[in-house]
């Protein structure tokens, strides 16, 4: 009797067991299910919240950025006696830079400038897209960027917002022969091959060889947007390398067909090497240039087979660490000095009696500029102009003292 009495008890809590053991999992599934459900709800409430609100434009504008920077100057020309001596008050530029995160991986960016007072500035008065271009970032190594770029050349071309040089005015070598700010249509990639070494390589529409001269060599060549004269693209590309702590140095190139379409091909090659080095309150920097035409007679017989320049300049950051508190705890002042020679007519005009001494030049600049934050810089300097030209040629250039209030923001 006590065995089976045993049994039934023992069948009787095995029972009870598995049926807890069932409402249990079957508990834990209903709530899973229930979860998931709740989850749902919750992701299509989100989807139609975002759908309400603009969804994901509403987010790409929450990605948009705008910036900018600008120059306002004041200039005293002395009369080198080619009659363009005096004065002169110039809103040199204002730029509206706008940036947007389109997506994780694409960005866009742009800058739309304002010279000399816009349209409404007098002649030289112009409004222009300095760049608008996207951004495919697919790795640190490797990203594409297409559309108005700045050509990678240079020390400025690419860094020429006015907090980023000391001097007033861009270096003459970074006008005539590095024509800044430099700006094509094309498509190129970019990216780090290194901590310490970051490249740049671009296809980009080349330049109106037919309008170099001896004055202004490569400047007026650029072709803007309209037609492009010769149907070639050039290329153009940049090595950045920092070798050591407060060392900065760089070696670019461009290379393209100047000849319009029709004409024999004349290329253009340019090569410039820049560098920048840091050691406590002192800089040193500089640049030099070099550029080959291999057909100049196709283009304009005053300009050289070769033409040539270099800038180095030597800065001291000499405000007293004592001054900077206050409202002046991130303020600089620096004083510094450079010195600048180029030539379009390196070695001679391509036509001998066009050859002359006023197309090679120096400038001397010496001056301050005052940082009372590192968005705004307060400019001023004297250049000291001279040229080899006979006593019967105009200079082209003038001794200057000039003022000038650059920002960004």
């Amino acid at each position: 009797m006590r065995c089976i009495l045993t049994a039934v008890t023992v069948g009787v809590l095995a029972i009870g067991s598995t049926v807890h053991a069932a409402t249990i999992e079957e508990l834990q599934q209903q709530l899973q299910e229930l979860n998931g459900k709740v989850q749902e709800l919750q992701t299509q409430k989100k989807s139609e919240s975002e759908s309400a609100d603009g969804g994901y434009l509403k987010k790409v504008w929450g990605s948009t950025r705008l910036s900018g920077y600008g120059e306002l100057e004041y200039i005293f020309r002395r009369d080198n006696g080619n009659g363009n001596g005096g004065n002169t008050l110039d809103p040199h530029r204002v730029v509206l830079n706008v940036t947007s995160e389109l997506a994780d991986w694409i960005g866009f960016n742009s800058e739309l400038e304002w010279e000399h007072g816009g349209s409404d500035g007098g002649a030289d008065g112009s409004i222009s897209v300095e760049q608008a271009y996207l951004d495919f970032k697919f790795a640190p190594a490797f990203n594409v960027k297409t559309g108005v770029m700045l050509n990678p050349v240079g020390a400025i071309n690419q860094n020429h917002e006015p907090v980023n040089f000391y001097s007033s005015a861009r270096p003459a070598l970074d006008t005539y022969l590095i024509p800044s700010t430099w700006q094509e249509m094309g498509v190129g990639i970019h990216g780090a091959l290194h901590p310490k070494v970051d490249y740049q390589l671009m296809a980009v529409t080349g330049l109106d060889g037919t309008k170099f001269d001896g004055e202004k060599g490569l400047r007026e060549g650029r072709q803007g947007f309209g037609k492009d004269s010769n149907r070639n693209f050039a290329v153009t590309g940049r090595l950045d390398v920092r070798p050591v702590t407060n060392l900065a140095t760089a070696v670019s190139f461009y290379s393209g067909n100047s000849a319009p379409s029709g004409s024999p091909t004349a290329y253009t090659t340019l090569l410039v090497f820049d560098g920048k080095y840091r050691y406590s309150d002192f800089e040193i920097s500089g640049e030099y240039a070099h550029v080959y035409q291999d057909r100049p007679e196709v283009l304009n017989t005053e300009i050289g087979r070769h033409m040539s320049g270099y800038w180095v300049e030597g800065a001291w950051h000499a405000l007293p660490q004592a001054l900077k508190k206050g409202k002046l705890a991130n303020a600089d002042a620096v004083l510094f000095a450079r010195y600048s020679e180029l030539t379009t007519q390196d070695g001679g005009a391509v036509e001998a009696s066009k050859t002359s001494g006023r197309f090679d030049r120096n400038y001397t600049t010496v001056g301050v500029s005052f940082m009372p934050v590192p968005s705004v810089a307060i400019k001023a300097d004297y250049q000291f102009f001279g040229d080899h030209r006979s006593g019967s040629e105009l200079a082209l250039d003038n001794d200057k003292f000039q003022v000038t209030l650059g920002f960004v923001f």
